[in-house]
């Protein structure tokens, strides 16, 4: 529940959302943050609560859209739906660590695409943290493609010695990664520059039609989806969870995207498929420079989104 303080803040920035949104979108976006600020309180459980050895995040992923994908993968027998702890991975990663015992985070290792790892995470969080976004960042798509995570992924699963691996896929998150979807610039690039709005700011502002930016959503998921089908005939576990930080709001109660604080089922109601994985041995990583790092963290996450 927000406090009195930031209900105040809350009626106050109506102006702002139109502005940014124009009248319909904005006023709609507005009321349903406001609303669900309010009323809402996002309880949620950890991951870290179930049992598993090897946890795969799809970043905003949707209970719903991943069902729908589950005819096309074997390994996606039921698609059952799990509490989160937040609406958006800026609240869900801290949360996380902060539920979770230090001996558990200690026999983890953590290969993650989302810069906000470099926010919450330092060298004693878990027992090995490997931020891919720092190195194999792609410039064209302003995102991590999600390749390198599943070579990091299956390079720790065959040659770490862990209690447990987290994997973090940056997608279904915008960028979309189809034809015709918009480039970003260097402006995206650049934290004292203001960042390009991403496709589900057009959807409220009504540039671009909401089931387009579905339809590309669609596609991104299933490009994410192939690369965790290489992931789990490349690595041997017995427990294997594919899930999700948070979801993706579609236009429920005026909201796209995933803001924090939003106790809506599209958002805190998150996928859970339950399988296992075996090292077929049929895809050999890429070697990456694990010690570049071209591009700021802050002009990261303004790529991905998340502007002040």
């Amino acid at each position: 529940m927000v406090t009195p303080q930031e209900l105040r803040k809350g009626l106050t920035s109506l102006p702002g959302f139109v502005n940014k949104y124009g009248y319909s979108g904005g006023s709609r976006r507005w009321f349903g943050i406001v609303y669900h600020r309010a009323t809402g309180t996002i309880t949620g459980r950890s991951i870290f609560e179930e049992e598993w050895d090897v946890c795969i995040i799809l970043d905003a992923c949707r209970a719903d859209e991943l069902q729908r994908q589950s005819d096309d993968y074997t390994w996606m027998q039921q698609v059952g739906r799990f509490p989160s702890l937040a609406s958006c991975t800026w609240n869900w990663l801290p949360r996380t660590i902060e539920r979770t015992p230090p001996h558990v985070l200690d026999g983890t290792t953590y290969v993650s695409a989302n810069p906000f790892s470099g926010e919450f995470c330092d060298s004693d969080t878990f027992g090995d943290v490997d931020e891919v976004w720092r190195y194999a960042w792609d410039n064209q798509w302003g995102t991590v493609l999600p390749r390198p995570v599943t070579d990091r992924a299956i390079h720790h699963g065959r040659e770490s010695n862990y209690d447990r691996l987290l994997v973090h896929y940056v997608q279904p998150h915008v960028p979309f990664l189809t034809e015709g979807a918009e480039a970003l610039d260097r402006s995206n690039f650049d934290f004292d520059t203001k960042s390009n709005p991403d496709a589900w700011d057009r959807v409220t502002s009504g540039e671009l039609a909401r089931q387009v930016a579905i339809g590309r959503y669609r596609k991104t998921l299933q490009v994410v989806l192939e690369e965790v089908d290489i992931l789990l005939r490349n690595i041997d576990a017995e427990r294997v969870v594919v899930t999700a930080d948070h979801g993706e709001a579609f236009g429920e109660w005026g909201i796209y995207g995933h803001p924090n604080g939003i106790d809506l089922p599209c958002l805190t109601e998150v996928p859970w498929v339950e399988t296992t994985a075996t090292d077929e041995g049929t895809h050999t990583p890429a070697d990456y420079d694990t010690q570049l790092e071209e591009i700021s963290r802050e002009s990261q996450l303004r790529a991905l989104g998340y502007t002040d």
